[in-house]
């Protein structure tokens, strides 16, 4: 048996000698070892993900997969339909599944509209320059910062877009895949080889060219472009270039690179995980709170308070859920529900910038 296989023993990740399991350091070239559990965690998620490009096929899986779910979803729309869902998705639907509005700072959203796209055409790009530049990236810099990196310069592209941009809805991986670019142009750069060189220059390229169409496009019309976010993702993306450390063909030959990379890459994991959550409280909301103003516009008051109870459980962020929910509270008789409603919603809402929609309802049930 190998001993790249064998349970009891391991490879130094300093010197690549055969090291027994538990070994706390080698003792070729004195290098701190993983523990073995840090051994078997590798070697689990080796199994789930192939050693090559781990980081790139678990991104194009979670953006292929999150669009067809999307995509199912705007089919069994009944106002909708397949064209729809793949040319021009409704915006609506978009923005219930985690696309981002400009002028409106909703920090999960920045996460989750990295893998929301405008229909099959926005992917299919994206996934071609993911397929064409992430290996590069992950080449440099290993799974788990390629993972790493694609969600904080998605994250930090998208607010740059939200601060910056004019206000509209937006979504799509470019301006973490721009990021990549920047990447792949900064750790090419540092290898400064006849053949990275090359590589570099061909990022440069085409950055350069992704800019300038997006700015032709953009100035016909036709097709909204995100360059805040291109432009943005790139430039962070080559800070983080020269920021990062960078791997040899080995993987990381020090122990804190390993272990930094990988604890960074699970704590970001968890923030999407976190933000998907929040994505989904704000989508059962969404269709509670289409539920609960339908039903307020045809004066089915019972109805009413039940869709927008749920609606105000599901999601507690929106100013929305607590005025629809204090109104028909006021409405069927429930004053003091209604008054512990502004109080909460007060509490919540207490540095909002905008004036509280619900807070002429409360001062007139306050006396």
């Amino acid at each position: 048996m190998s001993a790249a296989t064998d349970t009891q023993t391991k490879i130094c990740h300093g010197c690549m000698a055969s090291l027994p399991i538990g070994a706390r350091e080698c003792p070729y070239c004195g290098q701190r070892q993983l523990t073995r559990f840090e051994v078997g965690v590798e070697r689990v998620m080796q199994k789930v993900f192939s050693r090559h490009a781990a980081a790139s096929r678990a991104l194009f899986f979670l953006m292929v997969v999150y669009f067809l779910v999307i995509t199912v979803d705007i089919v069994m729309h009944p106002d909708y339909g397949l064209v729809d869902a793949l040319l021009e998705p409704p915006g609506d639907l978009v923005y219930r599944w985690g696309a981002h509005l400009r002028g409106d700072l909703v920090w999960w959203r920045l996460i989750t509209a990295n893998f929301v796209h405008f229909g099959v055409l926005h992917i299919a790009f994206n996934a071609y320059a993911l397929r064409y530049v992430s290996p590069y990236v992950e080449r440099a810099y290993g799974s788990a910062l390629t993972f790493s990196s694609f969600l904080v310069l998605g994250t930090g592209s998208m607010l740059c877009s939200n601060v910056f941009g004019d206000v509209g809805l937006v979504a799509g991986a470019s301006g973490g895949l721009m990021g990549f670019i920047g990447l792949a142009a900064a750790s090419a750069h540092r290898e400064n080889t006849a053949l990275s060189r090359e590589v570099r220059n061909s990022m440069l390229r085409w950055a350069g060219l992704t800019m300038i169409l997006g700015i032709l496009v953009s100035m016909s019309g036709t097709v909204g472009v995100d360059n805040i976010a291109h432009a943005s993702g790139f430039v962070l993306g080559v800070g983080f270039g020269y920021l990062l450390p960078t791997q040899t063909a080995t993987g990381f030959s020090q122990l804190w690179m390993i272990r930094g990379s990988r604890i960074l890459c699970a704590l970001l994991v968890g923030v999407l995980l976190a933000s998907f959550v929040f994505m989904m409280g704000a989508s059962v909301s969404s269709k509670h709170q289409n539920a609960c103003i339908s039903d307020l516009k045809l004066k089915s008051w019972g109805k009413a308070e039940i869709a927008c109870a749920m609606a105000y459980r599901a999601d507690k962020s929106q100013m929305i859920s607590y005025h629809n929910y204090i109104l028909v509270s006021i409405i069927n008789g429930q004053v003091e529900r209604a008054r512990g409603l502004c109080v909460e919603g007060r509490r919540r809402f207490r540095h909002a910038k905008r004036p509280l929609s619900f807070d002429e309802m409360c001062r007139s049930i306050d006396g």
